[in-house]
Order: C-alpha cells, then structure tokens, then sequence
C-alpha cells in the first residue's frame, strides 16, 4: 500500500517552472537596450511633433493678431493653412504611435524567441514537464523555488552578449 501512494504521488505532481516575462524585460540586457533604442525613436517624434505644434500655435496666434486685418480671401487660406497643419500634426502623431507599436513588437518578439529557446532548453536541462509564463497563467501564487526567471535573465544576457559581437 506504501508502495502504490509512494509511486501515485510521485506521479501526481509535475514538476513545473515559472517565469515572470515582465521582469525579464525590465532586468536583462536585451530588454533595457530595447527600451532604450524605444525611447530614443519615441523623443525623436515627440521633438518632431513638438515643433510642428509650436508652428500651429505661432500660426495661430499671427492669425488671431492680424485677423481684423485680413480681407475674406486672406483670412479664408490663412483658416485653410492652419487646418490642414493640424491635420498634418495629427497624421504625423498617428503615424509616429504606429511606428512606435510595429519597433516595439519586433524587439519584443526577437527576445521573445531567444527566451522560448532558453526555456525549452532550461525545461530539458532541469526536467520540468511544464514552464508557465506569471502573466499569462493566471499564477496567484508560487513558491521561489520554481521561479526560474533570474536563471532565464542570466543566459539570456549571455545569448544577447553573443549576437551583439
């Protein structure tokens, strides 16, 4: 009888590995340098967008000055001038968000796959029948022993090293 429970629970309960994606992207090396790389594009739209607002605004505050000055044809190109500067500037802003979103899915998914490679191979190494993702999961709790993600964040810094040299 001691035999049989000895044998069903050692088979009751997988061995499992958890990682917190999340942290991954914020600790290791790839996940900073694309951040980095990330904010860099997204300060040079907003100085881009920045002075395109400010020349809205200075054609703007000409306009309203000048106004009582302009005869209707004047004051209806100035109107059709400006309007179309702010549709300028709100095509530039979308184009920009979207630019931003399409860089940042493709870092996202090179870490992703050098991760997915890590963890299959830590999963073989380590004899885990499943790796969770914290996120994704639904995990409420977990014991610190099966967090494997600082393991996952060391090699995947030296996998970056390496496709860096």
């Amino acid at each position: 009888m001691l035999l049989v429970m000895a044998v069903f629970s050692a088979t009751a309960f997988a061995k499992i590995g958890v990682l917190d994606f999340q942290k991954v992207l914020k600790e290791s090396d790839g996940g900073k340098d694309a951040y980095s790389k990330l904010q860099s594009k997204a300060d040079e739209y907003d100085k881009k967008l920045t002075a395109m607002g400010d020349a809205i605004k200075k054609d703007q505050q000409e306009y309203a000055a000048k106004e009582s000055v302009y005869d209707d044809a004047a004051k209806d190109k100035k109107r059709s001038d400006i309007q179309r500067e702010i549709r300028d500037f709100n095509q530039s802003k979308d184009d920009a968000s979207k630019d931003l979103k399409r860089i940042e899915m493709r870092y996202l998914k090179s870490i992703q796959d050098d991760v997915l490679k890590i963890c299959e191979a830590m999963g073989k190494e380590l004899d885990l029948e499943v790796i969770l993702e914290m996120g994704n999961s639904g995990v409420l709790y977990m014991s610190p022993k099966i967090d494997i993600t600082d393991n996952v964040i060391q090699r995947y810094n030296n996998v970056y090293k390496q496709q860096k040299k």
